[in-house]
């Protein structure tokens, strides 16, 4: 069954809210999951009918998927950065630092020349993807997006619909 944009949306936000229902959520994380579901739902997303070319900014080789805690203390650093005053990044630091790996989303950490500079999270259900939380340490993400859209981790082309969040 195909998805729209709106739902693949709440799958993903279900996807985080549960990241810190255990039996001893920390007040941080509590509150920074606050901050993140607050900004998440102001959010929207456009369909993409033609896979962009990949950048050669980004080689497919400086995107990680994110399957240990160090990548995902850098994608909590780069997420952060979209939130102004310090408080709110620690505490959105505290949230997304606690995810589990688990089906639909997987987290997405770009490097550039070394160094972490560009994150985004990755939705699947059925035909549907959705390519969300993009964040780059560049003004212009759009170099990070396009490598990652035609990752072989992440084949968008085999998909019949590609959604792309923006913020």
């Amino acid at each position: 069954m195909d998805q729209s944009p709106n739902e693949l949306l709440e799958i993903k936000n279900h996807w985080f809210s549960q990241q810190v229902e255990v039996d001893f959520p920390t007040q941080e994380s509590l509150l920074g999951r606050e901050l993140y579901l607050s900004a998440a739902h102001s959010r929207s997303c456009s369909q993409i009918k033609t896979l962009p070319t990949a950048n050669a900014e980004f080689a497919e080789d400086d995107i990680y998927k994110v399957d240990f805690h160090r990548l995902t203390v850098m994608f909590s650093l780069l997420q952060a950065k979209r939130w102004n005053s310090e408080q709110d990044q620690a505490l959105v630091v505290e949230f997304l630092s606690q995810i589990i790996f688990s089906e639909p989303c997987d987290l997405y950490v770009g490097f550039h020349q070394g160094e972490p500079s560009a994150a985004a999270v990755v939705t699947i259900k059925d035909e549907s993807i959705l390519i969300s939380d993009i964040v780059s340490n560049s003004d212009d993400s759009t170099a990070f997006l396009s490598t990652l859209l035609n990752h072989s981790a992440v084949a968008a082309h085999k998909y019949a619909h590609i959604f792309v969040e923006s913020n």
